[in-house]
């Protein structure tokens, strides 16, 4: 009777987030769509800050704000960056200060501080996205009648990355307590190094990606066209009304923005 009852608790288990990953998804969807159709500096702003709120909502915690603060931290010199290029180089419409050959004018502003924004918009995004766990990306393709093989390859290479990134990090801290601290050298000695880090990490994951491929075939992966899951992710009342909201304010501001 126990062993009954705990399979009957885990088959209604839900997902590890606040909402559906479904209703992540078409959110992430409409969000993006919004970024790419709508290229002005006050739409870019509202999605990041959107985003934002996105984030901390669905998995509320002090580990979640530090890891947002940490990943803005990390790419705000290249948005930087970025942001001071577009603006000097790219000209058109009214100049609003130049000297010599710098210029800068109302477009490369406009276009400068909107790339950047959309820049840290689709960082937030994948972070976001890459924080769900594995299992979580096959049991909303399932329910959304998505063939398992392709399911398990969206998922695998989703389950990669933040694998990679772990590794890459390991490596980085194997170097520094050998003496050899990447933040010091020029930038020519930085590369090197980054390539002596990354070429052995993609080895190692090719190597990975062969010994997986003969874990699938040792399970008889693809043997059968029905396969059983222990846990269902079904949506709850407040998932479809987050969806049918979504959807609405994306047709609105399609149609009149």
């Amino acid at each position: 009777m126990k062993l009954k009852t705990q399979v009957r608790e885990t088959k209604t288990n839900d997902s590890s987030t606040l909402l559906n990953l479904r209703t992540i998804i078409i959110i992430v969807s409409a969000i993006t769509t919004l970024s790419v159709v709508h290229n002005t500096i006050l739409m870019q702003f509202s999605l990041l800050l959107f985003s934002i709120l996105l984030l901390l909502i669905i998995q509320p915690s002090k580990h979640r704000f530090h890891r947002l603060m940490h990943r803005m931290k990390m790419i705000l010199k290249i948005v930087v960056t970025l942001m001071i290029f577009q603006i000097l180089f790219r000209h058109g419409g009214e100049v609003i200060w130049q000297y010599g050959i710098l210029k800068i004018t109302t477009i490369g502003v406009s276009y400068g501080v909107s790339s950047s924004l959309r820049l840290m918009l689709i960082v937030l995004i994948a972070g976001l996205l890459l924080d769900i766990p594995y299992y979580d990306y096959i049991l909303a393709f399932r329910s959304w009648k998505i063939p398992y093989e392709i399911s398990f390859l969206i998922a695998s290479v989703i389950h990669f990355i933040p694998i990679f990134h772990k590794q890459f990090i390991s490596s980085r801290e194997a170097l520094n307590l050998r003496g050899i601290e990447i933040s010091k050298p020029s930038i020519l000695k930085r590369f090197k190094i980054y390539a002596a880090l990354v070429f052995p990490i993609i080895a190692r994951a090719i190597s990975d990606v062969k010994y997986r491929s003969i874990s699938l075939e040792l399970r008889a992966f693809r043997l059968y066209p029905d396969r059983t899951f222990i846990y269902q992710a079904k949506l709850k009342w407040y998932d479809l009304v987050v969806q049918i909201c979504s959807f609405i304010i994306f047709i609105i501001v399609i149609i009149y923005f």
